[in-house]
């Protein structure tokens, strides 16, 4: 196979591995939300020690999760950024059920340097946070 077919299809893969295993089917989204708002509203675990605020927040987010893929077949039909918009919202959602708002995935959209492409970079909201303190420290440092 030329090697201009392969790298593509290598960055493809990358990029979709990066992300984490999430529906890409809307009924399959639909049908997890829907089994996740009867255990929140019947408060079953893991959604029984939830807060009011933040079984309300839950809620709100499914919502949109909903309106986001409203009338599509699947989640190719959405633009980049709702897909972005969309996994953030489910991951927030299973972040929620697990408790753990740490280990939570996030996902944006950074442009490629020396390039006009950007790319999907995905990292743990605790790597985030950890990313913007290293390069605050570094910052601090070369002031001082």
């Amino acid at each position: 196979m030329n090697r201009y077919v392969l790298i593509p299809l290598i960055l493809a893969s990358m990029s979709v591995s990066a992300a984490g295993d999430y529906p890409r089917s809307v009924d399959d989204i639909r049908t997890q939300q829907a089994q996740i708002r009867a255990d929140v509203e019947a408060r079953k675990p893991p959604y029984d020690n939830l807060s009011e605020a933040e079984r309300g927040e839950l809620l709100q987010r499914q919502a949109h999760v909903l309106k986001v893929i409203e009338g599509k077949g699947s989640t190719d039909d959405l633009t980049e950024q709702q897909q972005l918009d969309l996994f953030n919202s489910i991951e927030w959602i299973g972040a929620a059920a697990r408790q753990g708002e740490d280990e939570r995935m996030v996902c944006e959209r950074r442009p490629v340097l020396g390039s006009n492409r950007r790319e999907r970079v995905c990292k743990t909201a605790a790597q985030w946070r950890e990313q913007r303190e290293d390069a605050r420290n570094v910052l601090d440092s070369e002031r001082q």
